[in-house]
């Protein structure tokens, strides 16, 4: 399978934010998509919204910055230089809300990139190498230049192929997170259950009312890192030795 080297500037647009979390005069209300945000998720959804801060953005950066499916945001700063360009997957188009500051945004060119695959790809072992040694600053602060943005070196196969690969990591992303709204109704229930028969009878309830399923989550979060080292020995083959990508 043929593979295709690019520059991300090249077959994407790239942007970095300037919006912080003040509400100012004369701005635009809108949801704030945090750093935090981006570092927790492999893919932000309509269902995480409520949760963003409030804060304000002009018309020209809500333009800009909103969050459209198929972007990829990532975190741009960081206080080590091997923690920096944490990458999230926006999988919905997410109304009046923007990308916040110490983040960078890519729309890719969704004839020659997929969002889903881009980012998988910068979540590889070769791509976390090149921000790390790329970052620039001392101390505690590092940063990732848009030079550095629109260098980034992509691999990337047919179309198609994207679509695979990203298809899978999103899905297994999808499984962790309905194992995480299990768990969170499930200790809900408990909870509720414990205050009912604490009122009925004046005790504490010792016993699990509810199974819990961290194994699920356990076995998720391990098919993904499988998942990662594949890809990760794929990009390793084809650049030190010119081999294709072996699916």
């Amino acid at each position: 399978m043929e593979l295709k080297k690019y520059k991300l500037g090249d077959i994407a647009e790239i942007y970095i934010s300037s919006i912080d979390k003040k509400s100012k005069e004369g701005e635009q209300s809108v949801r704030l998509c945090n750093f935090v945000d981006i570092y927790h998720n492999w893919a932000i959804t309509k269902d995480l919204v409520p949760n963003f801060m409030i804060a304000s953005a002009t018309d020209n950066n809500i333009k800009r910055f909103s969050l459209k499916k198929g972007y990829v945001a990532f975190t741009k700063d960081s206080e080590t230089r091997d923690d920096i360009g944490i990458p999230a997957y926006i999988a919905d188009d997410l109304e009046n809300t923007v990308l916040g500051y110490h983040c960078a945004l890519a729309k890719p060119n969704a004839d020659i990139l997929s969002g889903k695959y881009l980012n998988a790809f910068l979540h590889s072992d070769y791509i976390k190498k090149y921000f790390e040694l790329n970052a620039t600053g001392s101390g505690m602060r590092y940063t990732l230049s848009t030079e550095t943005l629109n260098n980034i070196p992509i691999l990337a196969p047919s179309l198609e192929m994207q679509e695979f690969i990203g298809n899978i990591f999103s899905d297994i992303d999808r499984k962790i997170c309905l194992n995480r709204q299990i768990n969170d109704n499930l200790r809900a229930s408990r909870a509720q259950s414990q205050t009912q028969f604490e009122l009925c009878r004046g005790a504490a309830v010792n016993a699990d009312v509810s199974p819990h399923l961290p194994w699920l989550d356990r076995s998720l979060k391990g098919a993904t890192t499988r998942l990662v080292a594949w890809l990760n020995l794929q990009f390793e083959y084809h650049f030190e030795y010119n081999l294709p990508l072996l699916v």
